[in-house]
């Protein structure tokens, strides 16, 4: 079970997962499957490995706009 910190808010909190990939961790913390994760600081995929300290950053882009 690795311990990570996850960015929340303003900062990184500590979290224990189960989970010992970026896809897993999907899963157990709801992440949509359309966010971009990075780990660290670079953008990971899926199968990308969790490991005791990782920072780790999720967003999800869901924003619209335009004009009528």
């Amino acid at each position: 079970m690795p311990d990570i910190k996850i960015l929340e808010g303003g900062g990184f909190v500590d979290h224990s997962v189960t989970s010992t990939t970026v896809g897993g961790l999907r899963t157990e913390k709801s992440i949509p499957q359309g966010s971009s994760i990075s780990v660290g600081g670079r953008t990971v995929g899926d199968d990308h490995g969790l490991t005791d300290g990782d920072l780790v950053a999720a967003v999800h882009n869901d924003k619209t706009g335009g004009t009528e």
